[in-house]
């Protein structure tokens, strides 16, 4: 029987060599993919118990507004979108009073958040006392979180309300360019600030998410799950004058991400509840669903891409002809007096032709020369 041979050493360290640049080259390409996912301009809706957080990505740059009271769901919703790598959080917006401080003191824990900030001083409670001394935010305060997300933060104490005993309400208008999001404390949060200007989505973190509606109506609409049921998310826009096309629901420990594309918002479409009369659940076929405020200008300009350069180039000359008008003086006297070419009488013959007696002054097929 043959005994099996022995590898050399030069095999041994080529297998090994191969074997090492086949899973770098694995990772560097799953590396590469998670970041391109990740670092684009979005928002990401993240169920933190009664309240919902938002995590604000544009590049780079990353922003987290915690508030809830369940730390876990918290942290179940924002693994799905933050890796191992990618855990670090340039800003951290503070908001909540008493048992809604949990989820931002999780967050604060965290050795990869850089800054912590609050809207407002924090009422007295042994959650405010944990987090120690902290930067107050005198609103309305606008960040530039990336080179082109840009999100304001106002506040606005509510009615009867102590402030050294409620945390006051607040709205966050994340834009970026004509698209624009907007979320509420609140429902009743809407009722406490000046109208804002159309947006492609409103969402609302804590309870009461419908009266929201009426203050700020937009096309997309998102509420979390544990203040507001699906049937009585349906029942409270049946009787709406402009209910919004769609809804989401966000429960705790799930998230929900909106991407910001050319000219609009990107919505997720197999979440997507219809809510508004009419619109039929295959409405939604697809995984995303773009949401265009305004047409932008590269799509009404289409046809400039579409033409060749020499057609591009003879409409140019056209257009300008027009502007300026005909050239001053008398044509060129060759120009007067030269005849049509005979190329050119058969070309002309031949589109008589086609077009059919009627077109033209000759009212009979001319014959046409080879």
């Amino acid at each position: 029987m043959r005994e099996p041979a022995e590898l050399s050493w030069r095999q041994i360290l080529l297998t090994a060599a191969v074997v090492f640049i086949v899973a770098a080259g694995g990772c560097a390409a799953s590396f590469a993919f998670w970041m391109n996912d990740i670092s684009g301009a979005q928002v990401a809706f993240l169920g933190s118990g009664n309240r919902l957080s938002l995590l604000v990505t544009d590049g780079p740059a990353r922003m987290l507004l915690a508030t809830g009271d369940d730390p876990i769901a918290f942290e179940n919703a924002l693994s799905r979108f933050q890796p191992l790598f990618a855990r670090r959080i340039d800003i951290l917006l503070v908001a909540g009073d008493g048992h809604d401080l949990l989820v931002p003191l999780t967050a604060h824990r965290d050795p990869h958040v850089r800054t912590t900030a609050s809207f407002s001083p924090l009422p007295p409670s042994a959650e405010a006392e944990a987090f120690g001394t902290l930067s107050i935010l005198s609103p309305p305060k606008r960040i530039r979180l990336g080179p082109s997300v840009n999100v304001t933060v106002e506040t606005a104490p509510a009615l009867g309300d102590d402030p050294d005993e409620t945390f006051p309400a607040w709205r966050a208008l994340i834009e970026r360019g004509a698209s624009r999001i907007i979320v509420f404390s609140d429902g009743e949060a809407a009722s406490l600030f000046p109208p804002a200007p159309g947006a492609a989505v409103v969402a609302v973190s804590g309870p009461d998410p419908a009266v929201a509606w009426d203050a700020g109506p937009a096309i997309s609409f998102i509420a979390n799950a544990e203040a507001i049921t699906g049937p009585d998310m349906r029942g409270a826009f049946a009787q709406s004058a402009r209910p919004p096309q769609w809804g989401y629901r966000v429960a705790p420990g799930e998230a929900l991400r909106l991407r910001f594309v050319e000219g609009g918002v990107s919505l997720p479409g197999d979440a997507a509840q219809p809510l508004a009369l009419g619109t039929p659940i295959a409405a939604v076929p697809v995984t995303l669903l773009s949401v265009i405020p305004r047409v932008s200008r590269r799509a009404r300009s289409w046809r400039s891409r579409i033409l060749p350069s020499r057609q591009r180039g003879a409409r140019r000359r056209q257009s300008s002809r027009r502007r300026s008008g005909p050239l001053p003086g008398p044509r060129p006297a060759c120009s007067q007096s030269r005849a049509p070419s005979a190329r050119l009488r058969r070309r002309r013959a031949n589109a008589r032709y086609r077009r059919g007696p009627g077109w033209d002054t000759p009212s009979r097929p001319m014959a046409l020369r080879s």
